[in-house]
């Protein structure tokens, strides 16, 4: 065993777990919060979260975990890094496991006094932390997470679960298929899949299917989102627009309640993954490669652009409404897990 193993008597407080920023990576580091979870049953576990997320983990409370509000981005009662790391300090945490790889994450657990630091060796933090591993960047993101947590505990576990939220159950009107839509808008840039193709593609759907398509974003994406109802009205689609009216929290209440989904790569795609949703995901230029990211549930397609565009935004509109069709029937017939 090496000397720089943790061993579960060495940890004797609380452990602090940072979150990253972006919910579709918040929900991929779940697997790992369940391996801290059964090496440590016992212990108090605290996510580090950005305000805004704090709904969309409350459906995570089957990790066994208590929430702390990001005080750093909260909009009423900000604090700076020296305040809320005082305030963290109070606590007295034996450990912190930081899935950000940031250096200001690492220099919050420093000036918090929290003797066991676990990172990556990025961004120049190496010295800030107390077990630093090397990254490598062709590991999924959730094999990346799970990492930070098994190699220092001298890999313990040989498989990692996949990520699950639990939902709370809210009444939709009776439809034959209930499918939720998210194409982002112009702020997704590259990921961003045009509304006119999409009503092309959705109408298609609709011609050989009974579904009834919910589309959803948040409220700067509203305008695209009223632009696509209102021409799938104009075409007798059967659609409601929720873009912009729930929170996220309801947000992943409706995904759940959905029987399948259409997403481009995205935070909403993630939540249906995590909800055991099938979708048919639309793969353009991502911010990260699709292979590290991708839900690793058997019940996705990933319908990747075939596009040899020079245009970074044109990649994933070279997905034709046709294509979309297709698979969308494809993922109907694929047996449900």
């Amino acid at each position: 065993m090496s000397s720089k193993t943790i061993t579960q008597d060495k940890v004797r407080g609380p452990i602090l777990v940072v979150l990253p920023k972006f919910i579709g990576d918040a929900i991929n580091t779940l697997p790992a919060i369940a391996m801290l979870r059964s090496l440590y049953p016992e212990h108090s576990i605290h996510l580090l979260a950005r305000p805004y997320m704090l709904e969309v983990l409350e459906r995570a409370a089957h990790y066994n975990i208590e929430l702390i509000a990001d005080n750093r981005y909260c909009k009423e009662h900000k604090q700076g890094m020296f305040s809320f790391a005082r305030t963290l300090r109070k606590t007295k945490y034996a450990m912190a496991v930081l899935f950000r790889g940031s250096i200001r994450e690492a220099l919050l657990a420093k000036l918090a006094h929290i003797p066991l630091i676990i990172g990556y060796a990025q961004n120049g933090r190496k010295p800030l932390l107390s077990h630093a591993l090397k990254l490598n960047e062709c590991h999924h993101y959730i094999h990346r997470y799970c990492r930070l947590v098994n190699d220092v505990h001298n890999r313990p576990f040989s498989h990692f679960e996949l990520p699950s939220l639990s939902p709370r159950t809210i009444a939709l009107p009776k439809h034959v298929h209930k499918t939720a839509v998210y194409v982002g808008g112009k702020n997704k840039g590259t990921r961003h899949y045009d509304v006119a193709k999409s009503v092309d593609a959705l109408t298609c759907i609709a011609k050989s299917t009974e579904t009834h398509f919910y589309i959803l974003g948040d409220p700067s994406e509203s305008e695209d989102a009223v632009r696509l109802s209102q021409a799938l009205t104009k075409n007798r689609v059967p659609a409601t627009n929720l873009a912009g009216k729930t929170t996220l929290g309801e947000l992943v209440d409706t995904i759940a309640a959905m029987d399948t989904m259409i997403s481009i790569d995205s935070g909403p795609m993630h939540i249906a993954a995590a909800c055991n949703v099938p979708c048919l995901a639309l793969v353009g230029l991502g911010t990260s490669p699709w292979s590290i990211v991708r839900p690793l549930q058997n019940n996705l397609i990933a319908l990747e652009s075939p596009s040899t565009s020079m245009v970074e935004h044109e990649i994933i509109n070279d997905i034709s409404p046709e294509m979309i069709a297709r698979q969308y029937i494809a993922l109907l017939e694929k047996p449900k897990s």
